[in-house]
């Protein structure tokens, strides 16, 4: 985990406006010797700060090897510290009120180092403490993106299709109320759970194009890549409602996933995200209001793959 280019390209403009600023005052040294003075050492300041940024951005970075963590500052000065020495983790992300920090502390309450999200691999070095069980203490103002993570839990994989089951029950809920809310469109959801490995996604294929992998039988349990998901699709009069670009109209709320653990000792882990309802909500009431501003058409189309009303 870095800086990131961003710092550098940031404090490389700020030198390069220093110069450019030096160069003006050359060109038009008009003014008195107090204006060029409070020029020259805008300048400076211009200059200065640009080389720190470049600096420090270049330095400061976050090495994890295993359980031990070795923070290094814009200085260059080198703390190290094992996992069991965290305490917890204060966190923000916050598009709004700009607030931006992974704050982690110590076992007594003391800082140990401040990162942010504009570092390169934040979210996998979050990912990596989530998953060693440190508890990361999220701002109520923080993005979903953030808080989704957070939320995040690890189930084994007996408690998966009771887990799903009881998702998708409170799913059909939300749709309903939804339906009824809006039952001047005349429309309906074909909805049921999904499950694919994330290779389809990699393909880049719409949603209804993907096959599923649900009849298969895996021998050494879950296969990392597997994800189950909760999808509808809105018809009308028993044909699929169609947008822009031959596009249906969807939701799509994932609800679990295989991923490759950062435990040690741990190969991989499957995450089941709690927030379906409130996710599922937000698409719904989103859809509620496009709708109507946009125009769009039936088709007679066939899904690749099968909805299942349990897993």
């Amino acid at each position: 985990m870095n800086g990131g280019k961003l710092p550098f390209f940031v404090g490389a403009g700020a030198v390069l406006a220093g110069i450019l600023f030096v160069v003006l005052l050359s060109i038009h040294p008009n003014g008195s010797a107090a204006v060029r003075a409070a020029g020259c050492l805008v300048t400076i300041l211009i200059v200065c700060i640009g080389i720190w940024m470049c600096i420090s951005g270049r330095n400061r970075k976050m090495l994890v090897e295993e359980r031990m963590l070795c923070y290094i500052d814009g200085l260059g000065r080198k703390k190290t510290f094992s996992l069991d020495e965290i305490g917890y983790c204060r966190a923000a992300l916050e598009e709004k009120g700009g607030k931006d920090y992974l704050k982690i502390y110590d076992l007594l309450g003391n800082k140990l180092c401040k990162l942010e999200f504009g570092m390169k691999n934040s979210a996998l070095f979050l990912q990596y403490l989530l998953d060693n069980q440190v508890r990361v203490e999220c701002s109520a103002k923080s993005d979903d993106f953030l808080k989704s993570m957070i939320r995040t839990k690890t189930v084994c994989e007996e408690e998966v299709p009771e887990k799903v089951n009881a998702c998708y029950e409170e799913a059909k809920n939300v749709v309903w109320e939804w339906t009824k809310k809006h039952k001047d469109f005349g429309a309906e959801w074909k909805m049921g759970i999904a499950a694919y490995l994330e290779e389809e996604s990699a393909e880049k294929k719409e949603l209804w194009e993907r096959t599923g992998c649900t009849g298969e039988h895996f021998s050494d349990g879950l296969p990392e890549g597997y994800l189950v998901a909760i999808e509808g699709y809105l018809q009308k009069d028993g044909l699929f409602v169609v947008g822009k670009k031959n596009r249906m109209v969807t939701f799509y709320v994932p609800v679990i996933r295989v991923s490759e653990s950062m435990q040690t000792g741990e190969e991989r882990k499957i995450r089941f995200f709690d927030d379906v309802t409130e996710e599922l909500s937000w698409q719904l009431d989103w859809l509620g209001h496009t709708l109507p501003l946009n125009r769009f058409h039936t088709e007679e189309l066939s899904i690749n793959h099968e909805l299942l009303e349990k897993l």
